[in-house]
């Protein structure tokens, strides 16, 4: 077991908890063997933990290799911990549906390949070769720590680059940790028994950082640096045939500010021409002209409207909305209740109300006014006039936006639809336009043909 503590001032930094566990027993199922992982993320670096217990037996020296060569590929992290609490997880949150973090951005590579740093802990199990009993209890005893470890299977292996590649220790200063006779203290307590087990550093720590050399320094592009403090065994316990070993590093982390940094990114789209350029087509939204800012309808009137886009090189995406509406009695100031997105009162109806107009060409919006319902009796179908006698108003809103921009722009036409009795006599649509006296006559007989159209649709 190990535990991890990051300082409270780090916490806010800390997060993306995930475990993962690899099985290296027999048949690679059985979970006597393997690694069991946990990965966490500080100030957006990647730092992952794996305990692990290898095969045992002095001459298993090739299957620890394969173990540890197993776990680092195999060991995937997926499930997710309470990122509020670091360090402390519960068996309710170990037992959460797995939420797997996106961090390993190339598939196929270990997830371990991709971490800044990786500590390994645990027992290893490598042993002390060449050497008796009695001679490693001689050496232990006289604390000649640096002649036993040029007897050490593991650094033999490291050395060699078939295991743990890449990776670093301490300089070993405490006596082995394996195997001790359970409760008894002190050096005394080595294996006596029948079969004299060969004292051993079987439990280590090992880690990686983003150095490629010791003289490296962090910085963004040695982002994670790690160093030593302390590391020794726990020598008074005596509830175990294991020595605990415990290590304390002191991590320099870079990051980037990023209030700097959405500074700086400020003041490169303020100064980089091809970012300004992009950011100016952006906001190019096309000049278009309506035919009428004002419309005076009856009940069955169509009026068209015209939008005339005025760009020689860019599309004019539109889209009409109805802003507000109001109903009031003559001579009164109209009162507009905003519509949101509820479309276009029943009264109105425009067609069409989205399309895209060439660069240098119009396009023509019918706009029809009907106060009149239908309601079906026994299969014959009537119409009546609504009862409301007051006039209607309507804002309709032109958005205009071009094929590349994200800006838009919006131009407004007042439809008024005037009550009239029954019996009256229908006139000519009233129509304020920007244009000419000759374009409004044009706009009188387009509306004529809008009507002629609409007159023998019903009577069909």
């Amino acid at each position: 077991m190990y535990v991890i503590r990051v300082r409270k001032s780090l916490r806010t930094h800390v997060g993306d908890l995930d475990v993962g566990a690899v099985a290296c027993g027999l048949g690679r199922t059985i979970g006597n063997k393997g690694g069991v992982g946990l990965r966490l993320r500080v100030y957006d670096r990647i730092m992952c933990f794996v305990n692990c217990h290898l095969a045992a037996h002095l001459e298993a020296v090739n299957r620890r290799n394969a173990d540890f060569n197993h776990i680092y590929r195999n060991i995937t992290f997926g499930r997710s911990i309470n990122n509020a609490s670091v360090g402390v997880s519960s068996t309710a949150q170990m037992l959460r549906p797995a939420t797997p973090v996106a961090i390993n951005l190339d598939e196929g590579k270990p997830d371990l390949a991709e971490a800044d740093m990786v500590i390994f802990c645990g027992d290893f199990n490598y042993r002390l070769f060449g050497i008796t009993y009695d001679e490693a209890r001689d050496f232990v005893s006289q604390r000649s720590f640096d002649w036993l470890r040029q007897k050490d299977q593991l650094r033999a292996e490291m050395k060699a680059g078939r295991v743990f590649q890449g990776m670093r220790e301490a300089l070993i200063r405490f006596p082995p940790t394996y195997k001790f006779e359970r409760g008894k203290p002190g050096l005394g307590g080595y294996d006596s028994g029948e079969k004299k087990r060969i004292p051993a550093w079987c439990d280590r720590i090992l880690y990686r950082d983003n150095r490629s050399s010791p003289s490296s320094e962090c910085g963004l592009a040695c982002p994670v640096v790690a160093s030593v403090w302390q590391y020794d065994a726990c020598m008074d316990v005596t509830e175990s045939d294991h020595k605990p070993v415990r290590c304390k590093f002191k991590v320099q982390i870079a990051h980037v500010d990023r209030s700097a940094r959405r500074q700086e990114f400020g003041k490169i789209f303020m100064s980089n021409e091809k970012i300004s350029s992009i950011r100016e087509e952006l906001r190019c939204v096309p000049e278009i002209s309506l035919s009428a800012e004002k419309m005076v309808l009856q009940n069955q009137d169509t009026c068209p409207l015209k939008i005339t886009n005025k760009s020689n090189n860019e599309d004019a995406i539109f889209q009409i909305l109805c802003e507000g509406m109001s109903a009031i009695n003559d001579g009164e100031e109209p009162v507009y209740r905003h519509r949101g997105s509820f479309g276009f009162p029943k009264w109105i109806e425009v067609v069409p109300a989205v399309g895209i107009i060439k660069p240098g060409t119009a396009a023509e919006i019918s706009i029809h006014v009907d106060d009149t319902h239908a309601s079906e009796d026994e299969g014959a179908q009537q119409h009546w006039r609504a009862e409301d006698t007051r006039d209607r108003f309507a804002i309709l809103s032109v958005v205009i936006r071009g094929s590349k921009s994200t800006a838009t722009r919006s131009h407004q036409c007042h439809v008024h639809h005037r009550y009239s009795p029954k019996n009256a006599v229908q006139h000519e649509p009233s129509i304020k336009s920007f244009g000419s006296k000759k374009h409004q006559s044009s706009n009188h007989r387009s509306s004529a043909k809008f009507d002629d159209h609409h007159r023998s649709r019903r009577e069909s």
